[in-house]
C-alpha cells in the first residue's frame, strides 16, 4: 500500500510515512523548546546543545525518510534503534526532570513504532532498548524512592505489554488479510490473480475475444534456476526476486491482460491475440526479466512457452476455465522445450481448437465429424491425448527461437 500524493511525495509507502511524520514531530518539537527558551532567557533550565542536536537529527531523518519513500526492514531497524538509544543519552544528559519524564514516554512509544516494521529479534532487540533505557533515565537524575522504583517498574513493563499486544493484533490483521486476500483471488506475495482469481475472471476475456472473433493465447513463464537462489540466498531473498519479476512482467503486458501466479516460480499471462501477437509479447517479457536489476537482489531470467486458440463462438465460464486451462498445459510443454534448448528463451506451441459448448458438441457428434488428433508429452514424458470434446489440430513441432542472449542462465 503506497500514499499517492502530489509531485513531492508521488509514491511514499505508508510505514515509511510514519516514521517520517514522527520524527518530523520531533524536529518541530524540539525546535519549539529551544524557541521557549530563548524567548524566556533560559527558563526552562536545559542543555540548548543537547536540544539542537536533537532537532538537527530529527530534521535529517525527516529529510532521508522523505527522499527514500521506501525504507526496508533492516533500514527501519537501524533508525528505530538509533532513535530508542539516542532518547535514553538525552534523557540521561539532560538536566531537566521535565524532559526525564518525556524522555521515558517517548523511549516506551518506540518500540509501538517498531510493530510495523520489524520482526521477531529485531523487534525484540527494540523492546529491550526501551525497557533498559526507561529506569537508567529515571536513575540518573532522581534520588532512590519508592516513587522513583514504581515508575522505573511501569516505564520498564509498559512497553514490553504494549508491544505484545499490538504484535498480537498485528498478527490477526496479517491473517485476515491474508484470507481476504485468498477470497479475492489475489496472490498474497505478488499481487497477481491466483488460479481462483484466474477462473473468476477468464470468462468475460474469453467472451470478449469471441465477439472480436479473436485468438486467446498464454504465455507461461518460469524464472531459471530458482531453486539455486533460494538455497545460495535464501527464501526472503527469493521472494523480492519473484515480486522483482512480477513487476517487470507488469511493465510489459496490456491493462486487460491477466496476470497469474499459477504456481512457485510459475506465472502465466492470458490474453487476447493470434500467435504472432503473443509470440512478441512473450520476447519483451523474457527482454523485460533480463534487463531486471535490483541492488541487492541476483539477476535472474526466465523461460517462457506460449499457445493460443481461436476463442470458441459462444463461451461459457465452463468452456473459457477449460480453453485456459489447455492453453496452459500446452504452453507448459513448450516452456520445457525452452527449458531444454538452454533457458532465457521462448518456445511456441502449436495453436488447438477451442472447446464447444455442449449444444456445439451434440451439432459435432451428430454430423459425426472425426479430425485427426496430436498426441501432446507431458513434462514427464507421457503420452496425453486430449478427449474427444476438445479436438487438437495437427501442429507444427515446437520450435525454440534464439533471442539475443539465449542460452544465458541466473
Amino acid at each position: 500500500m503506497r500514499w499517492r500524493g502530489g509531485p513531492l511525495l508521488p509514491r511514499l509507502e505508508w510505514r515509511t510515512g510514519v516514521l517520517a511524520l514522527l520524527a518530523g514531530l520531533a524536529a518541530v518539537s524540539s525546535a519549539i523548546v529551544l524557541a521557549v527558551d530563548v524567548s524566556t532567557d533560559g527558563m526552562l533550565a536545559i542543555s540548548r546543545a543537547i536540544v539542537v542536536v536533537v532537532c538537527l537529527g530529527a530534521t535529517a531523518s525527516t529529510v532521508h525518510l522523505l527522499a527514500r519513500r521506501r525504507v526496508a526492514e533492516s533500514e527501519a531497524g537501524l533508525l528505530l534503534h538509533l532513535a530508542a538509544l539516542a532518547t535514553a543519552v538525552c534523557g540521561v544528559v539532560q538536566p531537566d526532570l521535565g524532559w526525564q519524564w518525556v524522555s521515558a514516554s517517548v523511549l516506551s512509544a518506540i518500540p509501538v513504532v517498531g510493530v510495523m516494521h520489524l520482526r521477531r529479534w529485531g523487534l525484540v532487540s527494540l523492546t529491550a532498548v526501551a525497557v533498559l533505557g526507561a529506569p537508567v533515565v529515571f536513575a540518573a537524575w532522581e534520588p532512590l524512592s519508592l516513587l522513583t522504583l514504581i515508575a522505573s517498574v511501569a516505564m520498564a513493563t509498559v512497553p514490553a505489554v504494549v508491544v505484545g499486544v499490538v504484535w498480537a493484533l498485528a498478527q490477526q490483521l496479517d491473517s485476515a488479510r491474508r484470507a481476504a486476500a485468498r477470497a479475492a483471488g489475489v496472490d498474497e506475495l505478488t499481487g497477481l490473480l491466483n488460479r481462483h482469481g484466474l477462473a473468476a475472471r477468464v470468462g468475460p476475456l474469453v467472451r470478449s475475444a469471441s465477439r472480436a472473433g479473436e485468438h486467446v493465447s498464454v504465455v507461461v513463464a518460469d524464472v531459471d534456476h530458482f531453486k539455486q537462489v533460494n538455497d545460495t540466498h535464501g527464501h526472503l531473498v527469493g521472494d523480492q526476486v519473484l515480486v522483482a519479476v512480477t513487476n517487470a512482467l507488469r511493465g510489459v503486458v496490456r491493462a486487460d491482460d491477466l496476470l497469474v501466479r499459477w504456481g512457485g516460480e510459475e506465472i502465466a499471462l492470458v490474453a487476447r491475440g493470434e500467435a504472432g501477437r503473443v509470440a512478441r509479447t512473450a520476447e519483451r517479457l523474457r527482454a523485460a526479466v533480463e534487463d531486471v536489476d535490483v541492488p541487492g537482489l541476483p539477476r535472474v531470467t526466465v523461460s517462457l512457452g506460449t499457445a493460443s486458440a481461436l476463442a470458441p463462438s459462444r463461451a461459457t465460464d465452463d468452456t473459457a476455465s477449460e480453453l485456459a486451462a489447455k492453453l496452459i498445459d500446452r504452453a507448459d510443454i513448450a516452456l520445457y522445450e525452452a527449458k531444454r534448448a538452454g533457458r532465457n528463451r521462448v518456445c511456441h506451441s502449436g495453436a488447438i481448437a477451442p472447446p464447444r459448448a455442449p449444444a456445439e458438441r451434440d451439432d459435432v457428434l451428430g454430423h459425426a465429424v472425426e479430425l485427426p488428433v496430436e498426441a501432446a508429452t507431458d513434462r514427464h514424458g507421457d503420452a496425453a491425448r486430449d478427449g474427444a470434446d476438445v479436438v487438437v489440430l495437427p501442429a507444427d513441432p515446437v520450435v525454440a527461437l534464439p533471442s539475443p542472449g539465449a542460452g544465458a542462465t541466473s
